[in-house]
């Protein structure tokens, strides 16, 4: 391979836990309502696994699925459906990396959690690959932010630039989790109730993150996080890197997605420069705070696009790098361009119904 090549791993979100019939107030608008209620999201399993079989023979090798309700079309953290749609995709993708959704949106799961306590939204950590579990599971996104929110009230916010320093190791080891039970307000751009992550607590949120930590090391299985804002995210990635309960990437390898315009704290970058600062801030967690510079873990970079359809006209812009340079183009594309720039040190190039559940034509207008 010539230097200046760079290679890419297609992948595709599938399904994802927002654009749902419970979760989209209708607006009158057929063609927003028709996107934000999912309607052209697949989720039985025949349409699933056929689907899976197209995106293969296209060159897809890592497939990201939430579980959905065959009959409700919501989320569900039922582990039979998320073990047959794995074992099918397993046996149909021979090589698939899979990995599994565990958001705590959407009116089925709070209600399962309630039944069955806080674990049921991640119990697909602990399911063995061969009995339909996953290579990764996302055991950090929105929810999980609340420890972050928690320890900002004792700093006044914090930076990026706090995150990264030896001071805040002293707070990670100082810190212990509040177990008062509230609300959780995490600013995202989302559905009508898809930000609705219920009621819980800090103590709650660190405790089952470590006990998926745990889960994924005894399986010897792989580790993978979001990042939903770029701040609080990364905090939060970098605590539980460091925290001697939590360790996690500790088996020497971490996946790190990066949803762009998934909220306004992680909006879809301006240029090209801005997006490898955010992939290059992502990287840095190859080494341990005390010893930077020297590399402790893999980590991976995964991009995605989680654009609205009522922000996909503010997105389409002129491409800024790159041969086709001043072509304009939606985010989608531009981030496209982006993760297959020589040095972007990205390694997988999500898309897919769970980030932008339309298409958008030559008049600026979404369609599903």
């Amino acid at each position: 391979m010539k230097k200046s090549e760079h290679k890419l791993i297609l992948g595709c979100a599938s399904t994802g836990a927002k654009f749902t019939p419970d979760n989209h107030y209708i607006t009158g608008d057929k063609d927003l309502d028709r996107i934000c209620a999912g309607d052209s999201i697949l989720v039985s399993e025949e349409e699933l696994f056929k689907e899976a079989d197209e995106l293969y023979r296209n060159g897809c090798r890592y497939y990201h699925y939430h579980a959905r309700n065959p009959v409700t079309k919501e989320q569900t953290t039922d582990n039979e459906v998320y073990q047959r749609i794995s074992l099918g995709v397993q046996t149909r993708c021979k090589d698939m990396l899979i990995s599994f959704g565990a958001s705590r949106n959407g009116r089925e799961v709070q209600d399962n959690i309630s039944s069955f306590g806080e674990w049921e939204r991640v119990s697909q950590c602990a399911v063995p690959l061969h009995l339909g579990g996953a290579h990764f599971v996302t055991m950090q996104a929105a929810i999980e932010l609340q420890v972050i929110c928690d320890l900002e009230k004792r700093f006044k916010g914090i930076s990026v630039e706090f995150s990264s320093s030896r001071n805040f190791l002293s707070a990670i080891y100082d810190y212990f989790p509040s177990s008062k039970k509230e609300k959780t307000n995490i600013d995202v751009n989302s559905t009508s109730k898809g930000a609705d992550y219920g009621i819980t607590s800090p103590m709650v949120q660190f405790q089952v993150y470590r006990n998926s930590i745990k889960a994924r090391r005894r399986l010897g299985l792989l580790h993978e996080v979001e990042w939903v804002q770029l701040a609080r995210s990364y905090a939060m990635t970098r605590f539980a890197i460091e925290h001697p309960l939590m360790r996690l990437g500790g088996g020497g390898q971490l996946n790190i997605i990066l949803l762009f315009g998934f909220s306004p704290r992680l909006p879809f970058p301006e240029s090209y420069n801005e997006f490898r600062d955010i992939v290059k801030r992502a990287k840095s967690l190859e080494s341990d705070i005390v010893e930077p510079g020297v590399i402790k873990r893999k980590v991976t970079i995964t991009v995605g696009a989680a654009v609205m359809p009522q922000h996909a006209k503010q997105n389409y812009k002129p491409m800024d790098v790159g041969p086709r340079k001043g072509v304009v183009m939606c985010a989608m594309r531009r981030l496209a361009a982006y993760a297959a720039q020589p040095d972007s040190e990205v390694d997988i190039l999500r898309v897919g119904m769970e980030d932008t559940p339309y298409t958008l034509d030559v008049s600026v207008h979404s369609k599903t």
